[in-house]
């Protein structure tokens, strides 16, 4: 009903314009009739076109800003949205840094290799909220090959004997770029059957140690606890890791190094004075506690100074590198053998008593006399050999000064009553 007097008035005010115009022409033009009729009407529908026309597009303009405004208001309720999530993101990554300032102290800290892998596991399975993780190091003698010495998340025999090699195609793109890869997303022809093991047993994500510009080991984590993919900050955050565990390790292995070096003689790979004193002090205090007896054995090379004079320092440096290695064939693995200083040696024996002690002393003599040295017919009875002297703790002394005394003086009974023998310590070795 609405609808047919809608269209009664527009048709009842087409025919009042017509009407109007007719009568205007007619009073200002004075034409006929017919004329006037037609024009009339011509200039009613081109009015009232041009009017169709510009309602369509008023209606047309309102539609398009009504679906914009729509379109604006869907996009400022997402961009509410996110900057509501925007604090926690921030809360979240400010206390990702925090941890890793924290992780990054803490692996830097420590100074043996071994703490500094244990201490990584730990930090990469916080840190990244994982179930498993596995390391990767190349044995001291094989430089091409890394094994796992640590893993995390998986059955003790699950990795013996499985092995990467360091120029395995896929360890290759590190050296393109240091950056945490994806192995669910690698290309399939850089898949072997090591790389599809890891997978097949959880492992998703693999990132380099690499101090100093070259690959010195691998990192493999599993995925995260409640199945989610890592996002890019998780997988930046996992090569921020690798790169602080790579400096800690490095640092752990230079200062393992230098440490080594501080107590070694270079000359013979012996223990130095420095770790003799140190480790005496050790083993009296040890043998004292657990009632222990403890035995020392001083040693030098027999007119070592003449062999030294007539064929030259370097004949001289060769004889004392192959007494240390006579020596070294010779002690236990819980002795400590050192060079003292020049061509004279001690070793400790703990645990050892004077007997021990004497056999010991004895073993080494002969070894050192049966091995034949360059040129030692240059040496008096045509022979390189060497004098020992042996003392035990408590049996001839109460005191370190006291036990270093006693050896030290039945090394000189030898020494004057022959060369080439062994003496024990006595009460008249004063």
């Amino acid at each position: 009903m609405k609808k047919n007097y809608s269209s009664l008035w527009i048709i009842t005010s087409f025919l009042c314009l017509e009407i109007v115009i007719f009568f205007a022409i007619y009073y200002f033009l004075s034409i006929p009739i017919v004329i006037n009729l037609v024009i009339s009407l011509a200039v009613v529908h081109l009015t009232l076109l041009l009017g169709w026309k510009c309602i369509s597009r008023w209606v047309s303009q309102k539609g398009t800003e009504q679906e914009v405004g729509k379109k604006d208001e869907s996009d400022i309720d997402k961009l509410r949205d996110e900057l509501r999530t925007v604090p926690k993101k921030l809360q979240k990554q400010i206390y990702d840094l925090h941890n890793l300032f924290e992780v990054s102290i803490t692996l830097t800290s420590i100074l043996e290799p071994q703490k500094v892998i244990k201490s990584s596991m730990l930090s990469l399975i916080g840190q990244l909220r994982i179930d498993r993780a596995i390391i990767f190091l190349p044995p001291k003698r094989n430089v091409n090959a890394m094994y796992p010495i640590h893993s995390k998340g998986f059955s003790n025999n699950l990795w013996k004997g499985f092995f990467l090699s360091l120029k395995d195609p896929l360890i290759d793109k590190f050296s393109e770029k240091v950056v945490a890869l994806d192995l669910l997303n690698i290309e399939e022809e850089l898949l072997n059957e090591q790389w599809r093991k890891l997978i097949d047993n959880g492992i998703v994500m693999i990132a380099p140690i690499i101090p100093k510009k070259q690959i010195k080991g691998l990192i493999a984590v599993g995925q995260k606890i409640n199945k989610e993919p890592f996002s890019r900050s998780e997988q930046e955050l996992f090569s921020l890791l690798t790169h602080f565990i790579s400096v800690a390790f490095s640092n752990s292995i230079l200062y393992q190094k230098m440490e080594r070096i501080s107590i070694t003689d270079g000359l013979t790979g012996l223990y130095n004075r420095r770790y003799f004193k140190k480790m005496i002090e050790y083993e009296i205090a040890r043998a004292r506690r657990y009632n222990h007896c403890l035995s020392l054995v001083f040693f030098d090379v027999d007119n070592f100074k003449n062999y030294n004079d007539t064929l030259g320092h370097p004949a001289g440096d060769v004889a004392l590198k192959t007494v240390a290695m006579i020596l070294k064939s010779t002690i236990r693995k819980s002795d400590i053998a050192v060079r003292y200083g020049g061509e004279e040696f001690c070793v400790i024996l703990p645990e050892g008593d004077v007997k021990t002690g004497w056999n010991f002393a004895e073993r080494l003599r002969n070894r050192i006399d049966a091995y034949h040295f360059t040129r030692e017919e240059v040496q008096p009875g045509e022979k390189f050999t060497i004098s020992l002297g042996v003392a035990s703790f408590p049996g001839h002394a109460d005191s370190l000064q006291q036990l270093i005394e006693k050896a030290d003086a039945a090394l000189y009974s030898a020494k004057g009553s022959g060369r080439n023998k062994t003496c024990i310590a006595s009460e008249d070795n004063t």
